[in-house]
């Protein structure tokens, strides 16, 4: 079968862009601000999206590129035994992918909600009571929660249809999903900043505490973000470059991307601060005794604050919350063409819509966890421990792998060949000592962090269970989907 690749640069970018940018941009990023120094981490964040962001964005996009291969094979290429390492990307990024959609499913039901405010009189009632229909904690699984579930199906099903087709459905997609939402981020800055107390919310988000560049924390946030927020070490840019021309400019495209994806955290960024600052004016209380970060900005904070509006109130409910699925979407679809292009190498006799298909239904069965009342703290324990080591960890394997133990490594030349900007020695120099390194210390301070107390007070065996063990087990499953696809 003949390989489909993206019909253009741009298409790419705006599929990359699309991945990258998804509900961390939202929720994540403006508390990280208001925690650090508001414009000075801004500064931090540049920074480190220039010496961990670009490089690692570089490697991963160029490596697929490179092999025209997606995450197992592209680092099997390196040697042999470095597939696994790519097919225990793949398992990350699929776990990731099972509870990023009960996320998707809590976004659906307030799309639904905002055309008739159904969250009103208190969005915190509506979220846990209704939604969620929340358990007293993780021993109490409590059975479904229809809502979730029933929306969950239905996420799926655009996850599917938007991706069931690989590369030619993607662009179609993409060309909607992930330029709208700058729209409807510009529409929702010219209403946030035309609010009365706006100004007080954007002063804590713009207002750099310049002492702050002077301490860890903010660094460590900054470097953070970026690892996140970029898709990185999901193996999905190996894949997304994997389906580009071997011929196709690097330095530059990754580049727009990083530009891009740093455009949706800085305009969500004024949007939730201007809007907060109008709540608190409301409330007659400080800005910062409203700021959130997490679900709760979005699903409990965000809806009060639209309930609180003067006037078009549905319309901006159902413009933000249609943003916000936006943004997931292409996230989620991302995760799955990510896993569908490594078995794809493997098996390009088999229809791209019936991998799609498999994948999917297997995904929702794994979703089935994070619906039940429960399912909010298994989404949490579990994406604590996935963010925080598997990742991490596959980060720095990558970094070393292609910095040091690749024999023969032309992909400096390879870069310098394929780059309209040439920054190929500070990439080596990046991926060789300074990606690994704070990669290292990021590891050694959560692993201290954990071993202080349990996250979030958890029971152990709760963070056993639905953290750690589904960490353990990706090498073995990553194995066996291993000498699934080898079998054709």
């Amino acid at each position: 079968m003949n390989k489909t690749y993206w019909p253009n640069q741009w298409v790419f970018i705006l599929a990359a862009v699309g991945s990258a940018a998804g509900l961390g941009n939202l929720w994540r990023f403006p508390a990280l601000a208001y925690e650090n120094g508001g414009g000075a981490f801004m500064v931090a964040f540049i920074i480190a999206n220039i010496l961990v962001g670009i490089p690692l964005l570089m490697l991963e996009i160029g490596l697929g590129q490179k092999t025209q291969k997606g995450s197992a094979d592209a680092l099997g290429s390196i040697k042999k035994g470095f597939k696994y390492l790519g097919w225990t990307a793949m398992c990350m990024s699929f776990l990731v992918l099972t509870y990023y959609m009960a996320v998707v499913a809590y976004g659906i039901n307030f799309f639904a909600g905002a055309f008739t405010l159904g969250w009103m009189p208190s969005a915190e009632s509506f979220f846990f009571n209704e939604v969620l229909q929340i358990s007293s904690g993780p021993g109490e699984m409590g059975g479904i929660a229809w809502p979730v579930f029933a929306a969950l199906l239905l996420g799926w099903a655009m996850v599917y249809f938007s991706a069931w087709k690989g590369v030619k459905s993607i662009s179609s997609v993409v060309k909607w999903t992930a330029t709208l939402p700058f729209v409807i981020l510009l529409l929702l800055i010219f209403r946030a900043v035309t609010l009365d107390g706006a100004s007080d919310g954007l002063a804590l988000f713009f207002i750099p505490e310049w002492s702050q560049l002077f301490t860890t924390d903010i660094w460590l946030a900054a470097f953070s973000q970026v690892f996140f927020s970029l898709s990185l070490a999901f193996g999905i840019m190996m894949a997304y470059g994997s389906l580009r021309h071997r011929n196709s400019e690097i330095t530059k495209s990754v580049i727009y991307i990083t530009v891009g994806n740093f455009l949706v955290s800085f305009m969500s960024g004024i949007v939730v601060f201007g809007t907060l600052g109008y709540m608190a004016a409301q409330q007659g209380v400080d800005v910062a005794s409203v700021v959130a970060g997490g679900p709760g900005l979005v699903f409990v904070v965000f809806p009060e604050v639209i309930n609180m509006l003067p006037a078009l109130n549905s319309l901006i409910g159902v413009l933000f919350f249609g943003m916000l699925l936006m943004l997931a979407i292409d996230s989620a679809f991302s995760l799955l063409e990510a896993l569908s292009v490594s078995i794809r190498d493997r098996m390009p006799h088999v229809p791209t819509e019936k991998i799609s298909l498999i994948i999917t239904i297997v995904g929702v069965f794994g979703g089935l966890l994070y619906s039940t009342k429960a399912g909010l703290y298994y989404l949490d324990i579990t994406d604590h421990f996935v963010v925080s080591y598997g990742l991490v960890i596959i980060g720095i394997l990558q970094s070393i792998i292609v910095g040091w133990l690749w024999k023969g490594n032309d992909m400096v030349a390879y870069i310098k060949d394929h780059s309209d900007i040439h920054i190929e020695k500070l990439w080596l120099f990046s991926i060789r000592y300074f990606v690994p390194i704070f990669l290292t210390i990021l590891l050694v301070l959560n692993l201290r962090t954990e071993l202080a107390e349990n996250y979030e007070g958890y029971s152990t065996a709760a963070l056993i269970y639905v953290g750690l063990l589904p960490i353990l087990l990706a090498p073995a499953v990553g194995y066996f989907l291993d000498k699934l696809t080898s079998k054709n």
